[in-house]
């Protein structure tokens, strides 16, 4: 074989039907047993509805295999294979099979999750999407699924949206609206976008909560995500998401080391950048932060105090900002901040980083000098 080659694979796989599992959108989706490995598995088939939109809608299936393809996150579902006919205008999508309910059939029992750790992992996931520029755009109880395990599931992205700075301000199509009354981008330009979605989420949860919402500690938030002026509206599922973590830190049993590592760095950090320029720009990847560290960690460990602050500062944020330049910051404190997260849930080390966010978030923003050479 030869660099650039094509290989086909035509084995052929054996799955054993089980039941019909519903129908979406773009296509039927059924429950089958794969003989190989004895797992169950969702296989949606497209189906168009509307044969004078038989290319259009095998477009959007296709779009919607390669969304599915390109994130992974644990509220998500996980796509495993696709079988495209483009010659008959079908396909098939071979995905996880989600045992549960939709999100409005479900009931907490009081042992479980409450509605407030179900509301956090719907945000969870849709902060997850629009960090990869993804509209679900299809915003309703049968596409948000509470498996067994009682984990949020998003399914169905016969919709969605890949936005790119190119397409983030046109038009998108108005799609199986869960409310009466629409926010203002939809009356008047007919518009979805970001906080649209934002929008639909929490009218979503508002009809849901609404006779179940009395231990449910986020009803400002929904309040503010559903204002009809996008003005008076949050503006990114990453506002929410924090915070919706400074209403459950208190809760959170962080132990007093814990607590110590995070004040130490979050204060370093916090006292050394003087002001941003143009904009706070955070970094949001808790990834790319950690590895970030772990490089500077590497480089520092002979020194008893981290000897460019700003290595310090990039680990957290993009973009322009002044700081203080004194060599204070002790090696440690870096050193045991990074243990601490390493050493955390993902649902933990989020909570630390939007607490570290929202620190960040009050240092001042000057504008950029205009009176430049060229």
């Amino acid at each position: 074989m030869n660099n650039g080659d094509v290989i086909t694979f035509n084995s052929k796989k054996a799955f054993t039907y089980i039941k019909p599992l519903g129908s979406g959108g773009t296509g039927d989706t059924h429950l089958f047993l794969d003989e190989t490995t004895g797992i169950q598995f969702a296989i949606k088939k497209y189906v168009p509805k509307d044969p004078q939109f038989t290319d259009e809608d095998y477009r959007r299936f296709v779009d919607e295999i390669i969304i599915l393809f390109n994130i992974s996150h644990p509220n998500i579902v996980r796509i495993y294979n696709y079988y495209l006919f483009p010659e008959a205008k079908t396909g098939y999508l071979q995905m996880e099979y989600v045992d549960g309910v939709s999100i409005d059939k479900f009931e907490p029992d009081g042992w479980g999750k409450d509605w407030n750790a179900i509301f956090s992992e719907v945000i969870s996931a849709f902060e997850y999407l629009e960090q990869h520029n993804i509209l679900h755009r299809d915003i309703r109880p049968a596409n948000i699924l509470i498996d067994r395990n009682e984990n949020v599931k998003i399914i169905d992205f016969g919709f969605g949206k890949k936005l790119s700075n190119t397409t983030k301000n046109q038009n998108s199509i108005l799609l199986n609206w869960p409310a009466t009354e629409m926010p203002y981008e939809v009356q008047s330009k007919q518009e979805y976008d970001e906080q649209t979605e934002i929008y639909f989420v929490g009218v979503l949860f508002k009809h849901i909560l609404k006779d179940d919402s009395a231990d449910f500690r986020f009803q400002h938030i929904l309040e503010k995500m559903t204002k009809v002026n996008p003005s008076q509206r949050y503006t990114s599922f990453h506002e929410i998401a924090s915070d919706v973590s400074v209403g459950v830190l208190g809760e959170i049993n962080f132990t007093d080391d814990q607590k110590d590592s995070y004040r130490w760095l979050a204060d370093a950090l916090s006292s050394h950048i003087t002001c941003f320029i143009a904009k706070y720009s955070p970094i949001t990847d808790i990834s790319v932060i950690l590895s970030k560290l772990s490089e500077l960690i590497r480089c520092s460990s002979l020194e008893n105090y981290i000897q460019d602050n700003s290595r310090l500062i990039n680990c957290f944020v993009t973009g322009g900002y002044k700081y203080k330049s004194r060599t204070d910051i002790r090696f440690q404190i870096v050193a045991d901040f990074y243990e601490l997260i390493i050493s955390l849930p993902p649902s933990k080390q989020k909570i630390i980083f939007d607490n570290i966010y929202e620190r960040l978030s009050a240092i001042d923003v000057q504008p950029m000098d205009d009176e430049l050479p060229f």
